[in-house]
Parts: C-alpha cells; structure tokens; sequence
C-alpha cells in the first residue's frame, strides 16, 4: 500500500466543529498517533450506545465460501464481455473468458455489469440523514456558510441528536452509499457500529487482520481543524503533526480539505501547505476550487491526489475545480459526492454529474472509463488502498458491484445506473445487498430485509447489516421529528 496520512471530514471523526478550542481539537488529532494524549481528551468524547461488531471476513453464510459470478466485467485493461470472477474466501482468485475451476464454488449468472464497488473518499455519513438543503446563494469559503444562521438551523438535529443516535444515523448514511453501489467510505467515527455495513477506511476497513478500531492507515482531517493564519502556534502543532504523518511509513494517506471556496481565504490554505513543504505522494486534497494552473503542477510534482466534488461545488459555491488544468497537470482525480446535504445521493448520481460537466465544461475530454476509474480505481489509490480494492484483479478483496444495462456499452451503463439498477453489492465476497433474484441464491429468505423502491425492490442480508432497516428508519424518524425535520430518504428523483 502507499504510505499516505489523511485529514478530512466535515469535522474530526464525522462531527462538526464543537465548543472546544481549535488547541484541544489538534490533541484529539494527535491522541490517535500518540498514545498518552488520550487521557488528555477522554470528556471530550460522546457517549455512544453500543453495536455489534461484524467482520466480513469471519462471516458465514449459507453458501459460505466460493462463488464465481458470470457477466460483463470492467477489468483495469478493458471490457470483458463474457467473464467469470472467481471468489475464494472474501478474495478474488480468477478472472477470465472461461470458468474458473473452484471445487464447491456457487455459481451465480449475474446478467449484468461488474465492477469494482465505489470507493467514496469523501462524505460526511451522517449528515445524510437529514434532507436536501438549498442555500439559495452562493458562498466564498467553508466558513462563510458553516457560519451561516440558515445552515446552522439545518444542521442543529444532527448536532442535538449525534451522542444519543449516532449508530442509527450512521447506518442511514451508510447505507444511502450502498444503495448507488459504494462499498468503502470514508468520515465516520470511532465506534464499533462503524462496521457491518460499508468498510469504513478511516476507523475500521477490515483490512488489517482486525476489527479493532483506530488501526487504520489513512488519517481524516476536518475544515475546523485547519488553523487560520490568525492562529501561528496553531499552525506550527498543525504542520508538525503533518511531518510526522508524512515521515511515518505506517500512514498511508493524509487528506485534508484545502481551497474550498473562491477567495484569498480558500487559496491561502494551499499557499500556506505549500510553502511548508506539506504536499507530498500520501496527500489528497478535497476541493481545491481556487487552485490554478501551477497550483495543480505543484501537486502534480509532489504526487498529492485531488478529490472532485462537483456537486457540492456547484450547490454551495457556483463553481467547481479547474479539472483541466488539473488534468493538464497529470494529477491525480477521484470523485465523490462530499455529502447528499448539497452533493449527491450517491456515487452513480455524482458520476452523471461529472459526466455532464465532461460534456457541457471539458468538451468531452475525460472517457467513460476516465470517469468510473475516478470512483473506483484512482480513488483507491489516493488513499493508497488500491493493494486491497479498486479494481477487478486476483488477490483483491471481492468488493464488488453489479448494476444492470447495455452490455455492448458497460462503462456508459454504469455512468447512466440510477440505484434501481444496482442488483447485487457484495463486501470481501459477502452479498449484502441487492435484488432478490441475486441474493436468494446466498441467504434464507427470513435472512433478508426488503428495501422498497419506486420500480425495483431491493433487500438487504440482515446477518451482515446487523440491524433492521426499518427499525432504523423509524426510530430516526421519531427523533428528527422531534427536531422540526424529516428524514432523508434513501435515494432521490434522477435529476
């Protein structure tokens, strides 16, 4: 894997920026590397009610252990129109024209796409729960609109209600992502819930021989926990604890959201990185809408990764990052949809944004496979997880996506799904969810939940998810009536 160290999330671990002092945030930031601060900040942390602990890789199911899929696969070198993917223990051990030989191996004709599931690498899970927001204006920065009495109203029910649900909020969020075919997230929190749905990389992905939480490689820092200019002891701690996530070989990623806005307080941040030496191969940059032309060659000789969010972008600031000059530059690009608050659902409907800025703003530049590597395979390797998923390859996990469409046109079908077109999403060879005709072959049926949708009913494998949906939804639903609000539903209307 890349050696990388990450900052992001709306605020530190999912949250938004709290009461404590930005000195107090950077020791909980560091309590994760340095072991003795913990003590320091323990009544900083919220009170979380307790969940199960599920792990991929020890589940069993009723057809536990191999299966081969037949379909369409996206492979990194192309389209195989007629292919076999063979799964042996959570892992892909075959992928080939003709069928693997698997003694004992499930054999399942998906009639459809295969892909490697998205990889969202920047959200904010639980703000999800709650429904679209549209500002009515345009903003310059972060904290133009984190400060804004309008915001600040819509947001409050996840503020008030974040210590005593946040499993149930989490869940929702997750599983939103699940339903447009992600299965590897980023911004969540600490806690053992964080696990059982979508692999979380930034507290509990599963690929370290553990479910234990905080033994992740990628490190998550928030928009708050980015000190002004007005702050330079602030900006010292900030840069010192950035050198050694950048030195140190255990991290892996270090994202950091950087010029998210329009003015000189946006692109300040960028200059301030850059003349300390702090754009690097681990680091990924969420936004970057005010970075010209030299500002992403810079990043380019450095190897620092960009994180498109266009929608988002559009919503809050009216535009969104120079992705020319960026791919001008060579940097790397991945996408992901920031939050569904102002970005989208999910990462099918972020991908058809992207694809109609490709041909409204890019003059078509980017290809199909140019923008669902954008979801998949380069945003793995940002975060330097591309050893273990992003791709269709033998020896990857089998974190794997199947949607119907025009088969004789598979990369345009997946850019054009919407969620009722996902029929299968499987977690390290695990089906957890998907049509019916997908998952029965794998579960009883008192093992599977129904998810209903406007033209394609879903169900869900409820010995992975850990939990019932809709006793998710209900007791979501009672606490953000509460608050004056509603909940999000799972998807949206295509736009």
């Amino acid at each position: 894997m890349r050696t990388t160290t990450l900052f992001s999330a709306r605020a530190f671990a999912g949250f938004p920026p709290r009461s404590s002092s930005r000195a107090r945030k950077l020791v909980r930031m560091a309590a994760l590397v340095f072991p003795l601060a913990v003590a320091a900040c323990k009544d900083d942390i919220d009170p979380i009610e307790p969940q199960p602990t599920v792990s991929y890789d020890a589940l069993e199911t009723p057809q536990e252990g191999s299966t081969v899929l037949l379909g369409t696969i996206i492979t990194p070198t192309g389209v195989m129109k007629h292919g076999y993917v063979g799964i042996v223990d959570g892992r892909i051990v075959a992928v080939s024209e003709n069928k693997p030989d698997i003694p004992g191996a499930l054999f399942v004709n998906t009639d459809g796409i295969i892909l490697p599931g998205f990889v969202d690498i920047h959200n904010h899970v639980i703000w999800n729960v709650l429904p679209r927001w549209t500002p009515g204006r345009t903003y310059s920065n972060q904290p133009e609109w984190n400060q804004d009495p309008a915001y600040l109203a819509v947001s409050a029910p996840v503020s008030n209600l974040a210590a005593s649900h946040f499993c149930d909020m989490n869940a929702w969020g997750e599983m939103r992502a699940i339903v447009g075919g992600t299965t590897a997230i980023m911004a969540t929190r600490p806690q053992p819930c964080v696990h059982g749905l979508v692999r979380n990389l930034d507290f509990n992905s599963g690929f370290y021989g553990t479910t234990e939480l905080n033994r992740e490689h990628i490190f998550n820092v928030a928009p708050g926990d980015f000190p002004p200019p007005t702050n330079p002891i602030g900006r010292a701690q900030f840069t010192g604890l950035a050198r050694f996530f950048i030195a140190n070989p255990f991290y892996e990623a270090l994202v950091m959201h950087v010029a998210e806005g329009t003015d000189a307080v946006a692109q300040e941040q960028f200059t301030f990185l850059q003349s300390q030496g702090l754009l690097n191969p681990k680091g990924v940059l969420i936004h970057g809408i005010s970075l010209g032309a030299s500002d992403f060659q810079s990043m380019a000789s450095t190897g620092t990764a960009l994180v498109w969010s266009p929608r988002s972008n559009l919503e809050l600031y009216g535009v969104t990052a120079n992705i020319n000059a960026a791919l001008d530059a060579g940097v790397e690009i991945a996408l992901a949809p920031d939050w569904a608050l102002t970005g989208s659902s999910n990462m099918l409907d972020e991908l058809k944004v992207a694809a109609r800025w490709n041909t409204e703003r890019l003059g078509g530049r980017l290809t199909d496979k140019q923008l669902v590597d954008m979801a998949t395979a380069s945003a793995a390797r940002a975060v330097g997880v591309h050893d273990e998923v992003g791709a269709i390859v033998p020896g990857l996990r089998a974190d794997l996506l199947v949607v119907r469409g025009d088969i004789s046109n598979a990369l345009r079908a997946v850019i054009n799904a919407d969620a009722g077109d996902v029929d299968l999403v499987m977690i390290g060879g695990a089906p957890l969810y998907g049509a019916r005709g997908l998952m029965s072959p794998f579960w009883a049926e008192s093992d599977l939940e129904k998810i209903d949708f406007p033209r394609s009913p879903k169900v869900l494998a409820t010995p992975i998810a850990g939990l019932s949906l809709s006793s998710v939804a209900a007791r979501l639903t009672s606490a953000l009536a509460g608050q004056g609000t509603s909940l999000a539903p799972l998807t949206e209307p295509r736009r």
